[in-house]
């Protein structure tokens, strides 16, 4: 008797151990399931600024491809990271009495990813295919073309006098400009 009480507590002492394990691997997938996607589209932001920096079209092209295949490439990452979390809630509801109430098949968190990651590699597509439309460095626009104005600056203009008997002198202003020649 006490050596089938001894196998029973050995035997749920394991499946604790099996539930508990089960529980550590889904929260570090979910960690990563949120991790991952945020680093991309915050990478692929960095080289869509990287882009639209470089001067050349083709080295252009080549950065936003390679924007557009690793958001591509994530997409497939983080669907097998959603089937392995899934296989632990599977895995996890096996310990309970009444499996009926274990989750399955609730993707709104990876759809939300995937069309953001989606839109990334369509945007970066859309670039890498007209690079001449991105670009950071503009042109000075036409007034700025224009000769620069001349400002004079008078160092002691004459003060109007402070009794209120004299006339007052004629005022001169403390600065001047002259307009540009067109």
């Amino acid at each position: 008797l006490a050596s089938d009480l001894e196998e029973r507590k050995w035997q749920f002492k394991t499946l604790e151990l099996m539930y508990l394990e089960a529980g550590q691997h889904l929260r570090s997938l979910n960690q990563l399931m949120w991790q991952v996607p945020s680093m991309v589209i915050a990478i692929t932001g960095g080289l869509w600024y990287g882009a639209t920096t470089v001067d050349e079209f083709q080295a252009r092209t080549v950065v936003l491809s390679f924007a557009a295949v690793f958001s591509l490439l994530t997409i497939v990452i983080i669907w097998r990271l959603r089937g392995l979390i899934q296989m632990h809630i599977e895995r996890q509801g096996q310990f309970s009495p009444d499996n009926a109430h274990v989750p399955r098949g609730k993707y709104v968190v990876i759809g939300c990813w995937t069309t953001a990651l989606l839109g990334s590699a369509i945007v970066s597509t859309l670039g890498a295919c007209n690079p001449s439309h991105l670009s950071k460095k503009q042109e000075p626009p036409e007034e700025a073309k224009c000769c620069v104005s001349q400002i004079e600056v008078v160092t002691n203009p004459v003060q109007p006098p402070m009794c209120p008997g004299q006339p007052p002198a004629k005022k001169q202003p403390t600065a001047t400009s002259k307009p540009c020649a067109k």
